[in-house]
């Protein structure tokens, strides 16, 4: 009897030693190389692909994918800032919001630089710069430069071709689109968070209402009742508003009232989209 339980035992000690060693020589030849460096495990892997994921978020607007439409733009694959500090890959929808920076060639280095640097991260999709036609840069901002256009103000034709481009070539990919100044900054997060109480199928024109000055009044060709919504705080427009717009954008550069890029929106998005500025402050 003792025999056997001897046996038994060291049976099951045998089992164990020989179960250690064949998990040993199974699993360590799996996470190191062979000179000896550790791989990425699956953890680091999908971190990655969340990177670079991120960075294609970017790159569909370089000159590499656009030039023939843009010309001059640089591409970013979403690594590093202007300053040259990597960029942390932010896990958010990247198709919710397309927002397009009204900027000016002499100002791709400092207004584009600190809005790249600070809000363009929060925002949850793609942030363009659209300057005009032959502007360059050696910051690696993703850049839009528009045939045709100059750097004038009021610079209504960069504004009104700027949602054309938005209107020909972003319409399906986004639910809502932006028109920025690049002195403006934009709480992404809190945006996103207004915007996903609202249905972008339904035509929306958001922004700060506008009607003119004491001393315009009268004079912006609007009706009683008629508004717009401010260039400098922002405009949002739905996909539905855009949609509606895009396509009549030559024939609203070629009636304009006023020089106030703005009003002239307001006024094309109310004969084209049927619609007009809320009367809210909330964005």
């Amino acid at each position: 009897m003792a025999v056997q339980r001897r046996r038994a035992w060291m049976s099951a000690a045998l089992g164990l030693v020989l179960g250690f060693t064949a998990a040993t020589w199974l699993v360590v030849p799996r996470s190191v190389s062979g000179n000896g460096r550790r791989r990425l495990g699956s953890g680091c892997q999908a971190h990655l692909a969340v990177g670079d994921a991120a960075g294609s978020a970017w790159r569909h607007g370089s000159a590499g994918g656009d030039e023939g439409r843009g010309g001059g733009g640089r591409g970013w694959g979403g690594r590093l800032d202007p300053l040259g500090a990597p960029v942390r890959a932010v896990a958010t929808p990247q198709n919710f919001l397309y927002v397009g920076v009204m900027t000016a060639h002499k100002y791709l280095e400092t207004r584009g630089r600190a809005a790249f640097s600070t809000w363009v991260r929060s925002v949850p999709g793609t942030v363009e710069f659209f300057s005009s036609w032959g502007s360059r840069t050696e910051l690696p901002l993703p850049l839009v430069t528009l045939p045709g256009v100059d750097d004038a103000y009021p610079p209504q034709k960069k504004s009104f071709l700027m949602l054309k481009y938005m209107h020909d070539h972003h319409l399906d990919r986004y639910e809502w689109f932006m028109r920025a100044d690049d002195d403006a900054y934009v709480r992404g997060e809190r945006l996103e968070q207004f915007l996903r109480g609202l249905n972008s199928s339904e035509p929306h024109y958001l922004g700060q209402t506008g009607l003119g000055t004491a001393e315009e009044l009268g004079k912006l060709a609007l009706e009683p009742g008629e508004n717009f919504c401010m260039g400098g705080p922002g405009m949002v427009f739905s996909r539905e508003a855009l949609r509606r717009v895009g396509p009549h954008v030559g024939q609203c550069l070629r009636e304009l009232h006023t020089s106030h890029e703005d009003v002239e929106i307001g006024r094309c998005v109310r004969r084209f989209a049927g619609t007009q500025c809320v009367w809210s402050y909330e964005v």
